[in-house]
């Protein structure tokens, strides 16, 4: 069962996109109005997706998802917006999200980027500007048991980067980064960095 947090601080557009999802077989287990909300509600009980708005009060869509991702890797996240320009699909990817559609997108695909995303693939809706430097940074396909963005961060790594070099391409923190590394290793049963990096490599 995958289990959806909806972030919206519009009140007719959340309920319609819950409605939706509920329809679509798939279950809300929780709605934000803000991007502060949707951190603690992540805090308090992960979600599998969140669908995350990017014009917001107070913590922006962006800043939230950065802070779910980074707490919660498992998460993905699927930006639901209004704003189809390059450079706020850039930000959004560059944050982790996992998926992207503008809210005039068929509802169909709002379900399929979040079946996606479930999934460990990367969605970018219909009309959604690709930046391929930010889809490239993310690497290829996740490696098996890892997100998308500890896959991002574990083929960074497989090609010799250091953290500080990884956090520059990413957009990420040094501290992100570093517990990402972290993660990476332990889900790749990698006692050390440069075992990690033998398996990255082998893996490819």
């Amino acid at each position: 069962m995958t289990r959806l947090v909806v972030v919206d601080d519009h009140p007719v557009f959340r309920r319609g996109l819950v409605s939706l999802l509920t329809a679509s077989g798939l279950t809300v287990v929780a709605e934000a109005a803000t991007g502060d909300e949707a951190v603690q509600v992540c805090a308090a009980d992960p979600p599998d997706v969140v669908l995350m708005d990017l014009g917001m009060p107070g913590l922006g869509g962006v800043a939230a998802t950065e802070r779910i991702v980074a707490a919660h890797p498992r998460t993905a996240v699927v930006v639901v917006t209004l704003f189809d320009d390059e450079s706020s699909v850039r930000a959004a990817l560059d944050a982790g999200a996992s998926g992207y559609v503008v809210k005039e997108a068929d509802p169909d695909q709002i379900v399929a980027a979040v079946r996606a995303a479930a999934m460990g693939a990367l969605w970018l809706g219909t009309g959604v500007p690709r930046p391929l430097a930010a889809i490239d940074a993310r690497g290829p396909e996740p490696l098996p048991g890892l997100s998308p963005r500890e896959g991002a961060v574990a083929e960074l790594l497989g090609r010799g980067l250091t953290n500080a070099a990884i956090a520059a391409r990413l957009g990420l923190s040094g501290k992100t980064v570093a517990n990402y590394v972290s993660t990476v290793l332990t889900r790749l049963g990698a006692a050390d960095r440069a075992e990690a990096v033998r398996i990255v490599r082998e893996r490819r």
